[in-house]
């Protein structure tokens, strides 16, 4: 037998029980029935069996999709090339897929007596092979290899996961009849190339064939189909000061009300940006309020370099360091804190700032504030939609026009209305009965081609994107000109869905460019990046909004919800973690002379806001792939990497929780004693 390379497909949707009729549950393989072995009184035996990973038709298959899979990408085997086909074979069927073996026999006198002379048979009337574990159940099972293909191609490749993008004949039947008797199927212009999952580059609609050397890992996103093609909706243009600085590339990455960490000498803290200004030579400089208990609040401090902040959701919360506050099983809010007996030390031995730092942000974390209404429409009696032209959500501020973070995967929201809808009564004139809060905007999907000429314009240019942010353009043409030259292909961001409705909820954060924050985040990482031409999304290192509230508890203790808590203003937000006189200020004049604060006092000798190269951030993991389009298939000696996209970035990079002591000291300032001989020791 030749030699092959294994592949492992890393996500599945299988299902080994499914939700059938009546809301009962049933096993997702043969019936009990169908698995009987034994003969009727005929001496016929028509059963199913558990085709073993070992045998030959199990292998079979393995090697069949194996083998279609290269084909699809294109893959090219040095060994091949040489002469010696090792070709590809998937070391095992998706997890929860499983072979069965429809076998049927006659037996007479104890021997089987062969009706069927077809190879395929192995000597009985039949032997058929069926593939269950898709997650309509054991009625929608595939019959061969090709049948399952696109399914797999799609498992592979698809970063949203939404099965509306698969092209198997379950997920996207050509004969609708069979769901709904009498309905004729609309005839879409992909439907034929879907159905076979080998779709070619064309005119940028389908999917694009990449090509990919081994050990190489590409990412082929599988757009949605639609009957009509979709328009964007044209960008809507800034209304303030502070709105067109934002949309900059290379600008302030922070702003004002903003909650992040921040280094305080060798420790770090979480802080609220008061206020952003630059100085006539062009430095950035941002003033930061350590938050705190409501008892006692340090001074706010000046940060000129973007090295030495980060944002809110690129670290998980680490533990209390009042051990007790840990072991809680209804854990204490901001608001309830029992700040007497954390004083008393009733709660262990911790720091009472940098707990209430902790419970402050995670405060912050689960609130939002519309800010800057534009307009009031009644859109039914008592009913009226009050839009906005940006909202703090969680611990980040939003405008319109800017590009959000959506969950799951790496699609984004670019941001064109912030929607309050109130419902009061009619009895009681001016009485809320509900309100709740959602955005609109355009969503979209990034998307890889070939691009083999750098001189030619890319399908992300901003000439042909007037209605994306400038700052996502940008980015792209960074990333595009390093992967044009060393891999020939560029991505751009495809329209899955113009004016969508996008609750609060589906919102993991601010988008932020991978060209200017992995640089912070991961500096060798990136350079390695760069140069293999394979800057992922900067995403896939950061939390979502809501993450925190489950992140220091201990692994046995209920979940917690997630909440989403109005506030009048980003001050009421912060409530007394922030010192009574601490003002949030928009603008970016420098303050004059007389306001500032001592903390300002040797501001010259502060370097500018350009990215620090030789930043060192929380300890780098092993692995130096960071490319948020690669493909879901790994190959000897890629299991790590795959990991390092899907779990390391949250669970391993940004989890203090998860660190032992000696990583842990990489970032002091938390479970430290903050006592006096630790800050002589550069603990604050």
């Amino acid at each position: 037998m030749a030699r092959f390379y294994p592949l492992y497909a890393r996500r599945s949707d299988g299902k080994l029980e499914v939700i059938a009729k009546g809301k009962r549950k049933e096993t997702n393989q043969p019936t009990d029935d169908q698995l009987d072995q034994r003969p009727d009184r005929n001496g016929i035996a028509d059963y199913y069996r558990e085709v073993g990973i070992d045998e030959s038709k199990h292998l079979d298959w393995r090697r069949k999709l194996g083998g279609m899979l290269a084909r699809e990408m294109d893959w090219k085997d040095k060994n091949t090339q040489s002469g010696n086909d090792s070709g590809y074979m998937l070391v095992t069927f998706p997890e929860n897929y499983r072979l069965y073996e429809h076998v049927k026999k006659t037996e007479k006198d104890g021997k089987t007596e062969v009706k069927s002379k077809t190879h395929a048979a192995g000597g009985n009337d039949r032997q058929d092979a069926y593939l269950y574990g898709h997650p309509a159940g054991r009625k929608k099972r595939y019959r061969s290899p090709a049948d399952f293909f696109p399914h797999l191609l799609w498992l592979c490749t698809d970063e949203s996961g939404d099965p509306d993008n698969c092209g198997c004949k379950i997920c996207s039947p050509e004969d609708l009849d069979e769901i709904v008797p009498g309905v004729k199927p609309k005839v879409k212009q992909e439907t034929s190339q879907a159905a076979s999952g080998m779709v070619r580059q064309g005119s940028g609609q389908g999917m694009s064939k990449l090509k990919q050397e081994p050990g190489t890992p590409v990412q082929v996103s599988r757009p949605r189909s639609a009957s009509q093609p979709l328009a964007p909706t044209p960008l809507p243009p800034p209304k303030s000061a502070d709105q067109r600085i934002d949309r900059r590339y290379r600008g302030f990455m922070y702003r004002p009300g903003e909650l992040v960490w921040f280094k305080r000498g060798q420790a770090w803290g979480l802080g609220a940006v008061l206020r952003r200004w630059v100085t006539a030579s062009n430095q950035y400089h941002y003033t930061v309020q350590p938050l705190s208990h409501p008892y006692a609040h340090p001074p706010p401090i000046v940060k000129s370099t973007d090295a030495e902040l980060r944002p809110w959701l690129a670290w998980s919360v680490p533990r209390y360091t009042n051990d007790a506050l840990n072991t809680l099983p209804e854990p204490p809010m901001y608001e309830t804190a029992d700040w007497q007996g954390l004083s008393q030390k009733r709660y262990g031995n911790g720091d009472l700032e940098v707990d209430g730092s902790i419970l402050a942000a995670k405060s912050v974390d689960c609130s939002y504030t519309p800010i800057h209404p534009t307009k009031t429409v009644e859109t039914k009696p008592n009913v009226t939609e009050t839009h906005y032209d940006g909202i703090y959500l969680g611990a980040e501020k939003v405008w319109v026009g800017d590009p959000l973070r959506l969950q799951p995967g790496t699609d984004i929201l670019v941001l064109h209305s912030v929607v309050e809808r109130k419902k009061t009564s009619a009895v009681v004139q001016g009485h809320l009965l509900n309100r709740s809060t959602y955005l609109t905007g355009d969503t979209y999907q990034l998307q890889r081609i070939n691009h083999n000429i750098p001189t030619l314009p890319t399908p992300a240019s901003q000439a042909n994107n007037p209605h994306l942010p400038q700052r996502l353009t940008d980015d792209l043409a960074f990333r595009n000109d390093r992967s044009i030259r060393a891999k020939g292909v560029a991505s751009y961001w495809k329209l899955t869905a113009a004016n969508s409705r996008v609750e609060l909820d589906k919102v993991k954060g601010r988008w932020y460019e991978a060209s200017l924050i992995l640089p912070i985040l991961q500096q060798a990482v990136f350079e390695d990046a760069v140069r293999k031409g394979e800057i992922g999304e900067a995403t896939l290192w950061m939390n979502s909004r809501g993450d925190c509230i489950n992140a220091n508890r201990a692994q046995n203790a209920p979940g917690l919800a997630r909440n989403n808590n109005m506030k009048a203003s980003r001050r009421e937000a912060f409530g007394p973690a922030l010192p009574p006189h601490a003002e949030i200020k928009d603008g970016v004049e420098q303050p004059l002379p007389e306001n500032v604060d001592p903390a300002l006092e040797g501001l010259a000798s502060q370097s500018s806001m350009d990215i620090d190269p030789r930043f060192e951030t929380a300890p780098d993991t092993d692995n130096n792939n960071i490319d948020s389009d690669e493909i879901r298939v790994s190959r000897p000696g890629q299991q790590h990497d795959a990991s390092l996209v899907e779990s390391s970035g949250i669970d391993e990079f940004m989890n203090l929780d998860g660190m032992d002591e000696q990583a842990q000291s990489q970032l002091p300032g938390f479970g430290q004693d903050y006592s006096q001989e630790t800050s002589q020791q550069h603990y604050y």
